[in-house]
């Protein structure tokens, strides 16, 4: 902020301007203000990290139900990845009724040939 020859000027010119009287004065009054200023600010900052605490434990007690969650999440996860399966294999039983996974597929694959092509009259039409 301001270097020792700096506050030493400053000093020296307070003493011309104000005396030798009223310069113990008014140092002791700015000591006391900047005391009751200091004050205030540890207690706006204590007040402030109580609210910000009380706001953070709700958090902190869903984290840990959270985390009993994920670990058997993730134990499945490992155990499925370990048997090389992809999510697109399918390895249960044939359906009753409605199509079968081969014929979702195909219709996927027509349904998403058509969107290509829509997309690309489209685009040439607004080119």
């Amino acid at each position: 902020m301001f270097q020792g020859s700096e506050v030493i000027i400053i000093l020296l010119l307070a003493l011309v301007v104000l005396g030798p009287k009223r310069l113990p004065e008014l140092a002791q009054k700015l000591g006391k203000w900047t005391a009751e200023l200091r004050a205030t600010a540890r207690e706006v900052r204590q007040g402030l990290e109580a609210e910000v605490s009380d706001l953070k434990a709700p958090f902190e007690e869903l984290k840990k139900p959270i985390e009993d969650l994920k670990k058997p999440i993730e134990e499945v996860k490992k155990d499925i990845e370990g048997t090389g399966v992809s999510r697109l294999d399918w390895i249960g039983p044939k359906p009753v009724s409605g199509p079968t996974p081969e014929e979702a597929m195909a219709d996927l694959n027509k349904i998403e040939k058509k969107l290509e092509a829509e997309q690309e009259t489209e685009d040439e039409g607004g080119a």
